[in-house]
């Protein structure tokens, strides 16, 4: 089907031929013509108007065929860009395969460490208090069984922190949202560093992938901005608009004085790599000694 443009284009054409033949009819111009060419026989000015007519012809199909290529040359682009969003779609799936395998394993595993790491320090706790309550013990005794009862206790700490990293209860129990507010409240109290967190309301359909991915990210974030940005504070905002999820980390800090570290250092390819999982896009902004942030966009259709 042809374009308005085209369709005004060729009846613009239409019209000039039209006024050109009335003007030529009214004014007898292919006479006159050959009564000045006959002035110069020996020229052949009068073989002109054919010779020209076959050159229009020539051109003509000269611009026929380089149409022709053109088109080809379209057709192939856009074949050339299927295959790549092919492609691409395929590296997203990819992708989450990889990612939910991960997010798989650490579930299994985080079970596994609730199960065995806290039934046993529950017990070795228990022991050691039996210990601390029977007679007939030294003072040095005592102290071993306060000593092992503190170190189950530390150990079970541990084991709860690891358990959060892993796989972070209140993500399955109440959504990302509140799994967003305990991670960054944490944070916060072990890092020493203001966190700042502002979240539009949250559906409860939520992808499961989409809100691990997002957890993931500003998990990851949030541990580079302890290590290495030397941060006072850190902001942490999702919002949502009609077509897409936005989410902004920024902080502080000294920023990153080496360019190629901005593209490649400090977990920042893991977090690209996620992000492109769900053909999303994510764009740093480094100022050195004024921070960094990290600005992510995630199309709300990504699955």
């Amino acid at each position: 089907m042809k374009s308005p443009k085209t369709l005004a284009d060729l009846l613009l054409v239409l019209v000039i031929v039209a006024v050109f033949w009335l003007v030529a009819t009214l004014s007898e111009l292919s006479e006159h013509v050959a009564q000045f060419s006959q002035s110069y026989e020996a020229l052949q000015l009068d073989e002109l108007p054919l010779t020209l007519l076959v050159l229009s012809l020539g051109m003509a199909w000269f611009g026929w065929r380089r149409t022709l290529e053109a088109q080809q040359e379209i057709a192939e682009r856009k074949r050339s860009e299927q295959q790549v969003q092919e492609l691409l779609q395929h590296n997203s799936e990819l992708l989450q395969r990889l990612f939910t395998a991960e997010e798989d394993e650490r579930r299994a595993l985080a079970r596994e460490l609730h199960d065995e790491m806290g039934q046993t320090s529950t017990a070795i706790r228990t022991e050691a208090s039996v210990l601390q309550r029977s007679g007939g013990l030294s003072d040095e005794a005592l102290a071993s069984a306060k000593r092992i009862s503190e170190s189950a206790q530390h150990l079970s700490h541990m084991t709860r922190n690891m358990l959060q990293r892993l796989r972070p209860a209140s993500l399955d129990s109440m959504g990302l949202a509140q799994a967003l507010t305990h991670l960054c409240d944490n944070w916060q109290v072990s890092s020493k560093i203001s966190c700042q967190l502002t979240l539009d309301e949250l559906p409860d359909s939520l992808n499961d992938y989409v809100s691990v991915t997002m957890y993931r990210i500003v998990q990851e974030a949030l541990t580079n901005v302890s290590r290495h940005a030397q941060a006072s504070k850190v902001s942490v905002r999702l919002k949502q608009t009609p077509q897409q999820w936005e989410l902004v980390i920024q902080d502080d800090g000294r920023g990153m004085a080496d360019p190629q570290a901005v593209q490649t250092g400090f977990g920042l390819l893991g977090m690209q790599e996620r992000v492109a999982s769900l053909a999303g896009t994510m764009r740093i902004e480094n100022s050195v000694g004024k921070g960094l942030a990290l600005w992510i966009h995630i199309p709300k259709e990504a699955k």
